[in-house]
C-alpha cells in the first residue's frame, strides 16, 4: 500500500537507532550491507506499526492483505533506516554534545508521568527511564550513541531532503482545496488527475476536515455492558439496570457519580463519561440517531447497541461550518510541503538501495 509506505518512509527520520547487539546471538530477519536486521526488532517494529494504522488507519485491517502489508513496512521501515545510518556515517555528520543532550532530555521528558498521566518526582522519573533501559538492555552509554545516530540521520535527511522538497504555489493549494471540497460533498469521482496514492492522501485530507466542519457533539455516556453472546436473561438484566439509573438521575443523581458507580466503558469513565467530539459516523447508528436529535444538558433514555445499553449526556452541540479556503490555505500548504518532502525521501531511499547488498532471510525461516 503506497500510502503506508510513504507514512513509514517519512517516519524513518524520527526513528530511533538499533538497539546496541545483545550479547546473545539472534535470528536475522535481514542483513543490510554489513548491518543485522533481527527478527526481535523485525517484530516489534511490526507491533508499533500495527498500533499507529489502528489509530490513524483502522479500516486498514479489513483488507485481506493486511498482515503481508504490516509486514513488508516493518521490515522496508528497518532497512530503510539502516541504509540511512549508514549513510549518515559515511558522510561523518557531527553532532554536537549540546544536540545530543537536548535529544536525550526529549526521550527523559517521556518518563515525566506515569501511564496514568500523574507528574512523577525527578527521582522517580529518572527511575522509570533507568527501568527502560534495563528492560531493553541497553545502557546508558549505549541510549545515547542510539541517540547520536537519530540525530546524524535527522541532519542527512534535514541536510539532503529539505533543499529538494518544494513548497507549493498558490495554483497548487486552490486545486487541492477544490478537490477537497469535491468528496466533501460526495463528488470524489469528478476529482481527477491523481494517481491511486495522491487520491488516498486527498482521502485522508478531506476526512479530517469533514470531522472539523461537521455538526459535532459533545457526549458523555455511561454503559451497562453486555457480552456479545449475552443470553435473553442478561440482556434483559443489562436493560433493567440502565432503566434504574436513568431513574436516578431524574431523581437529581449527579451524572458523574452515576459514571463512576455504574459505567462499564472504563476508558471514558476515567474522564466522568466523557467520549469527546462526535460527528455522524463515530457512533453506533441506534446511539447516534438517539444522540442527533438531543437538546444540550438532556440526559437520553437508556439506548440499545451491540456494546450494551447507553445512556447519553449531551454537553455541547456545535452546527457544520463551511470550509473556506483562506482558513485553510496555511494548512493545505503544510500538507502538500509535507508530501513533496516525502515523495523526495522516498526518491533519496531508493537511490540508497541501489547501491546496497540487502538479504531478507525471514521468507526462508516460514
Amino acid at each position: 500500500m503506497k500510502t503506508i509506505n510513504k507514512l513509514v518512509i517519512a517516519a524513518a527520520m524520527l526513528a530511533c537507532a538499533r538497539p546496541a547487539a545483545a550479547a546473545v546471538v539472534e535470528e536475522l530477519a535481514a542483513r543490510v550491507n554489513n548491518e543485522p536486521v533481527t527478527v526481535s526488532e523485525y517484530k516489534r517494529t511490526k507491533e508499533a506499526l500495527a498500533e499507529q494504522y489502528a489509530a490513524a488507519m483502522p479500516d486498514f485491517f479489513k483488507q485481506k492483505d493486511a498482515d503481508a502489508q504490516l509486514a513488508k513496512s516493518a521490515l522496508d521501515k528497518l532497512v530503510d533506516e539502516a541504509l540511512l545510518r549508514q549513510k549518515a556515517d559515511a558522510l561523518k555528520i557531527k553532532v554536537y554534545e549540546r544536540e545530543l543532550e537536548n535529544g536525550v532530555g526529549e526521550i527523559r521528558k517521556r518518563f515525566s508521568r506515569s501511564p496514568s498521566g500523574e507528574a512523577l518526582a525527578p527521582e522517580k522519573a529518572e527511575a522509570a527511564f533507568r527501568e527502560e533501559l534495563k528492560r531493553e538492555g541497553v545502557t546508558m552509554e549505549e541510549f545515547r550513541e542510539r541517540i547520536r545516530k537519530q540525530l546524524m540521520v535527522q541532519k542527512l535527511v534535514q541536510d539532503t531532503i529539505r533543499t529538494r522538497a518544494k513548497m507549493p504555489g498558490e495554483n497548487e493549494t486552490r486545486a487541492y482545496y477544490e478537490n477537497i471540497l469535491l468528496v466533501l460533498r460526495g463528488e470524489e469521482a469528478k476529482v481527477t488527475g491523481l494517481d491511486e496514492e495522491a487520491r488516498q492522501d486527498l482521502l485522508a485530507v478531506a476526512g479530517r476536515f469533514k470531522e472539523l466542519t461537521a455538526e459535532r457533539l459533545r457526549l458523555r455516556h455511561i454503559l451497562i455492558k453486555t457480552a456479545e453472546n449475552a443470553s435473553p436473561e442478561a440482556k434483559k438484566a443489562a436493560q433493567g439496570k440502565a432503566q434504574a439509573v436513568r431513574k436516578d438521575l431524574d431523581k437529581a443523581l449527579d451524572f458523574d457519580e452515576a459514571v463512576e458507580k455504574n459505567s462499564d466503558d472504563i476508558e471514558s469513565a476515567k474522564r466522568a463519561g466523557d467520549l469527546g467530539y462526535i460527528v455522524k459516523g463515530m457512533l453506533p447508528p441506534e446511539v447516534e440517531a438517539v444522540a442527533f436529535k438531543m437538546q444540550v444538558g438532556d440526559n437520553s433514555q437508556p439506548v440499545e447497541s451491540k456494546f450494551g445499553w447507553h445512556i447519553l449526556r449531551l454537553e455541547e452541540k456545535r452546527a457544520a461550518q463551511k470550509l473556506r479556503y483562506e482558513a485553510v490555505r496555511d494548512d493545505l500548504e503544510q500538507v502538500l510541503s509535507q508530501n513533496s518532502f516525502a515523495t523526495e525521501l522516498g526518491a533519496y531511499i531508493k537511490e540508497l538501495r541501489k547501491d546496497a547488498k540487502i538479504q531478507i532471510f525471514l521468507d526462508e525461516k516460514k
